[in-house]
């Protein structure tokens, strides 16, 4: 049996995969590629742009000031958001740092990742 993989972008490329959440590898890896499952489809995304683990996420990633579109995207997400690792789903960044969080789709409570600069320039 195969080890499952997962796999999120690791620079903002253009790729119908939300910024922060993790996806599960469906297929083998290459040196070129990765296929993830996103909402049942099978996408593929360049290798070099991925950030592939072996275990599943078990904590919110935090992403602060995203670069959206502001037509398309809430206000509540302008400053940045917390995107779940049970379900990929996003939640406005709490107003204070608090240590975990309850997310309203899944029902699940995660510790959030604060000390992760995920996409942040150095």
């Amino acid at each position: 049996m195969a080890t499952i993989q997962w796999a999120r972008l690791t620079a903002a490329v253009d790729a119908p995969l939300r910024r922060g959440a993790w996806y599960r590898i469906v297929a083998p890896l290459t040196r070129l590629e990765v296929v993830v499952s996103v909402q049942g489809k099978r996408v593929t995304v360049p290798r070099p742009y991925v950030e592939i683990r072996a275990t599943p996420p078990r904590e919110w990633t935090v992403l602060r000031n995203p670069k959206v579109a502001p037509g398309r995207t809430p206000e509540a997400f302008r400053r940045g958001y917390l995107i779940c690792p049970g379900c990929r789903d996003r939640v406005p960044l709490p107003v204070t740092q608090v240590a975990k969080q309850l997310c309203p789709r899944c029902s699940q409570t995660f510790a959030i990742a604060w000390d992760e600069h995920y996409l942040e320039k150095a």
